[in-house]
């Protein structure tokens, strides 16, 4: 969603577009970006209703009271994808998630559908198979991708990478992917987003320290398909007041001692680097769009 100006992207929320109990909370769900979904949490019987359904939320957004909402079609190899992506890009719909992408050639396709239509959305990509990550920087670098999102479940079902150790998460077995994505993310200029996974999913405190990594790892935000997760991710992205107040008196005192010249820069006997500079800039833009500190 975007706050005086800013895109703020903290939290996904994958809607399960075709469940009427679940899709008749999502306006009670504080998620930034919700996911309007065609693909896995549709069963094969109700594609083409979710298809039109997805079609008409293009049409009239105001379900979601303002907050961005992303379209995940079906993979053009399935019986509903190419159809999925003509009647998106015949509505025109402004940001879309591709899945189970192998291929920069596939994107490439997506794009000339959407041209066609004289369409020009965001692209994320979802890396969820082992050929993406080889094929990553191709990826990244077609005209109209804007982001990349670390997809571990299909990652393992793909390459048959447990998930779990059988009681947490099994992060090594997904570090060199997710390392890939993110690296390959800022390479590009790209959003970086992490779907976040846990043993068990109402264990909240594993969800913290999932998204804490995923924070240190610089993602900018997470997706999950369970609502209590949400403002989990919201308050990790988001800058505390003490974090707003530095992160100003960092960029106020580097950038006064660099236009005087002086190459060594300290704020209360800390050195201050250019990345530290860097990472205080962005931190001031989102806190003075949500009017934090």
């Amino acid at each position: 969603m975007k706050i005086n100006g800013v895109t703020i992207r903290r939290s996904y929320f994958e809607a399960p577009t075709m469940d009427d109990r679940k899709w008749g909370k999502v306006p009670e769900i504080p998620a930034d970006v919700f996911l309007a979904d065609m693909e896995d949490s549709v069963p094969p019987n109700l594609k083409e209703k979710s298809r039109y359904k997805v079609v008409d939320l293009i049409k009239d957004p105001s379900f979601f009271e303002g907050r961005e909402f992303i379209c995940r079609p079906n993979h053009p190899s399935t019986s509903w994808g190419r159809e999925d992506i003509e009647a998106l890009a015949e509505a025109k719909a402004p940001f879309i998630l591709y899945p189970k992408a192998r291929t920069a050639d596939e994107i490439r396709e997506l794009k000339r559908t959407f041209d066609r239509h004289g369409a020009t959305p965001e692209i994320h990509v979802i890396i969820e198979t082992p050929q993406a990550v080889l094929h990553l920087e191709e990826i990244a670098e077609v005209p109209g991708v804007t982001g990349l999102t670390w997809g571990p479940g299909d990652f393992s079902m793909e390459t048959r990478i447990s998930l779990t150790d059988g009681r947490h998460a099994f992060r090594e077995g997904f570090l060199y992917g997710r390392s890939k994505t993110l690296i390959t993310a800022r390479a590009f200029g790209h959003e970086a987003v992490e779907g976040i996974f846990v043993a068990d999913l109402k264990d909240l405190d594993a969800v913290r320290a999932e998204v804490r990594i995923s924070k240190l790892f610089s993602f900018d935000g997470n997706m999950t398909f369970y609502p209590p997760h949400v403002p989990i991710f919201n308050e990790a992205h988001t800058p505390t007041e003490e974090e707003a107040r530095w992160a100003r008196r960092v960029v106020e005192v580097y950038e006064a001692e660099r236009d005087a010249g002086h190459g060594a820069i300290t704020l209360d006997g800390k050195y201050i680097t250019v990345h530290q500079y860097s990472l205080a800039k962005r931190a001031v833009r989102v806190a003075d769009a949500l009017g934090i500190g």
